[in-house]
């Protein structure tokens, strides 16, 4: 692996409850940057995080393990975390040491019981946070029930960036309110088509961009002028907006996916 300088690395650790994904985006970060040519599975025991007997025995992870990638030019480590509050300590160390922290939220489950034991940690260290809300596939997802949670914990800075067209069995559409596209997945996951907003949902993603970008202008007056004069803001000074609003813990993107089905993890990926 290459030299990096300190601009070019990102530590970043996955917190979330059990069954929520941790595992299983892990792995799929690795074989969306290209470090393994398979997936393993938690069922299959054959993920690259959990490899101790003792998470083979239990079906979870027990301990935080440490991974690293090369994604467009910059090195990712990641960490993986245990979801029980029975190991929260190695939760709230690896909080300490992160640069951003990736908040996974079940869409069947919602925000659980022992999220705000981490949620006070993060708050604590003032860890710029984004929340992952996976598991769309799967038939009693929900995605507006996660958010309206979400919001309710966390508070009114958690912020779309984006929405899942189709939840549940056979979710492969995410529309996209930074970029104004729409992600359609093939079936097994990958790299998605990109496809303009269809019509029955350009009302909907119109008035949640617009949401965005205010969100993005209030953190930056030089974007909050420009915003004013203009009525709009383009993609690299949204993303300004949102990564100024980060680091005062004053917006917590949101994005939607199915790690198992590797569907939006690379887009998650980009924006880190």
């Amino acid at each position: 692996m290459k030299t990096f300088d300190e601009k070019h690395i990102k530590n970043v650790v996955l917190v979330g409850s059990t069954k929520s994904g941790k595992t299983t985006l892990a792995e799929t970060m690795l074989f969306e940057a290209g470090l393994i040519e398979r997936r393993g599975t938690v069922e299959e025991k054959t993920t690259v995080s959990d490899y101790h007997s003792v998470e083979h025995e239990r079906g979870y992870s027990v301990y935080a393990t440490n991974l690293h990638t090369e994604w467009r030019d910059y090195k990712i480590n990641i960490i993986d975390t245990p979801g029980l509050s029975d190991f929260s300590g190695e939760v709230i160390s690896s909080i300490r040491v992160s640069d951003t922290v990736v908040f996974l939220l079940n869409a069947v489950q919602g925000v659980e019981v022992g999220s705000d034991i981490v949620w006070d940690t993060i708050d604590n260290y003032q860890k710029p946070t984004i929340f992952a809300v996976n598991v769309l596939d799967h038939e009693n997802a929900n995605w507006q029930h996660t958010i309206d949670e979400a919001k309710a914990h966390f508070g009114s800075a958690v912020t779309l960036m984006q929405y899942p067209r189709n939840p549940g069995e056979g979710f492969n559409e995410i529309i996209d309110l930074l970029k104004m596209i729409m992600y359609r997945f093939p079936e097994g996951g990958g790299k998605p088509e990109k496809l303009p907003i269809p019509d029955d949902e350009k009302e909907k993603a119109d008035k949640l961009h617009n949401e965005l970008v205010e969100k993005a202008a209030e953190n930056d007056e030089g974007l909050m002028e420009k915003y004013f004069e203009q009525g709009n803001l383009d993609e690299d000074e949204m993303r300004k907006g949102l990564k100024i609003g980060m680091m005062k813990h004053e917006v917590f993107p949101v994005f939607a996916m199915s790690a198992k089905n590797d569907m939006g993890s690379g887009r998650m990926m980009g924006f880190i």
